[in-house]
């Protein structure tokens, strides 16, 4: 009770509470929470794009003739593939559908080495004048600590199933936190504020046959061949006492978050979850927001970051119901409502939203788009003939 009440106390104390006015449609909202950055996220179908524009479409990257992505640039791997253990039974999150454990066979595919970056996206818009969903939209969501005092005194709502993230006008990949906030110092780390239809844009203007992974592949290359592993690396989060991932770290926890009999695996009340991500982040793993894409040591296939840092896009379409049976070169279902994104992010942590594992995965409509959330490009290995 006195955990409670100190946390709720902080909580009136920052003047913001969830019963504000939710601006998306918000999974979470029981007397539980994660990161937020599921459902919640996703684009009211109220949403209008600036002038009834309708999406651009990918197709128009995909020209084989165009010039496209210096290879040195795209830093795509080639993995032979190969069959693998996909998904997780432990009962972390039943409502994302890791589970159950399934053997899954993938054929040959190239993959991004990297997270795409700022740098590169940048070069994409020079080249080709694409507009992201979030510029189109005049808005995505950012994270309140990270926003302007000025900035804040304009949003009038936040999200009711997350309240710490909020709708900034003027936030896109240029301006991740607002309008005044750019990328200049962060021109290696991930782009952001990028929906699931820009990602597909950008990757097949990088490559030929650019594209964005399967999940099924995106896994296999994660795990970079550690069967069963939680991470991809193995099962101990700082082996050796080192930070190998991005992720949320807050000065609150050694405090208040230690007693493991209250605060199990993301089942943070949302009240003290808004107490929790208003608290510093002591970025003991070096970094605050995002980090460069290159930080931190890659996994055995040599792929960095697939973990934390931020979300990535996949091109399936959600279902959290799966075959146990083995498969070959799964795709998903044929449509939905919602994509998958994989990996978790730096708003990742054990208490809160414990999805910075090679199984996590989450849905999000294709047209959503928040600071947390990136991707990285795949391409078909061209065929000899």
């Amino acid at each position: 009770m006195k955990l409670l009440l100190l946390l709720v106390a902080a909580l009136v104390a920052t003047g913001r509470a969830s019963s504000e006015a939710d601006t998306c449609s918000g999974d979470e909202a029981g007397a539980t929470s994660s990161c937020g950055c599921g459902k919640a996220l996703s684009r009211k179908s109220t949403d209008q794009l600036h002038e009834s524009e309708d999406v651009p479409s990918a197709a128009g990257y995909a020209n084989p003739e165009k010039t496209h992505e210096a290879p040195e640039n795209a830093q795509l791997l080639t993995l032979d593939g190969g069959t693998f253990l996909m998904g997780n039974n432990e009962p972390y999150f039943p409502e994302d559908g890791e589970g159950p454990v399934r053997e899954v066979t993938v054929g040959p595919f190239m993959i991004g080495k990297y997270e795409v970056s700022n740098r590169r996206f940048a070069d994409f818009v020079a080249a080709t004048g694409y507009a992201t969903e979030a510029e189109r939209f005049g808005n995505s969501f950012a994270v309140e600590q990270f926003i302007s005092e000025e900035i804040k005194r304009n949003i009038t709502s936040s999200v009711a199933a997350a309240p710490w993230w909020l709708p900034v006008n003027g936030s896109n990949w240029k301006h991740p936190e607002g309008p005044d906030t750019n990328v200049s110092d962060r021109l290696d780390h991930p782009v952001v504020h990028v929906s699931w239809n820009d990602a597909v844009a950008f990757c097949k203007w990088s490559h030929p046959h650019g594209r964005l992974p399967t999940e099924a592949e995106w896994e296999y290359a994660s795990r970079g061949g550690l069967k069963g592993k939680l991470f991809p690396w193995g099962n101990k989060l700082m082996p050796k006492e080192k930070h190998w991932v991005n992720i949320w770290q807050s000065s609150i926890e050694e405090k208040y978050l230690k007693d493991t009999n209250v605060f199990k695996h993301s089942f943070l009340p949302i009240h003290d979850a808004y107490v929790f991500y208003n608290s510093t982040n002591t970025a003991e793993d070096g970094y605050p927001l995002t980090a460069p894409v290159d930080a931190y040591m890659p996994n055995k296939f040599g792929l960095y970051n697939t973990v934390g840092n931020v979300w990535e896009w996949v091109s399936d379409w959600h279902t959290a119901l799966h075959s146990a049976e083995p498969q070959t070169n799964p795709k998903g279902p044929a449509s939905g409502d919602n994509k998958v994104k994989k990996g978790g992010s730096f708003m990742c942590h054990q208490f809160t939203c414990y999805r910075y594992r090679c199984a996590a995965r989450m849905p999000l409509t294709p047209d959503s788009s928040a600071s947390n959330v990136g991707f990285r490009c795949a391409a078909d290995v061209a065929q000899e003939h």
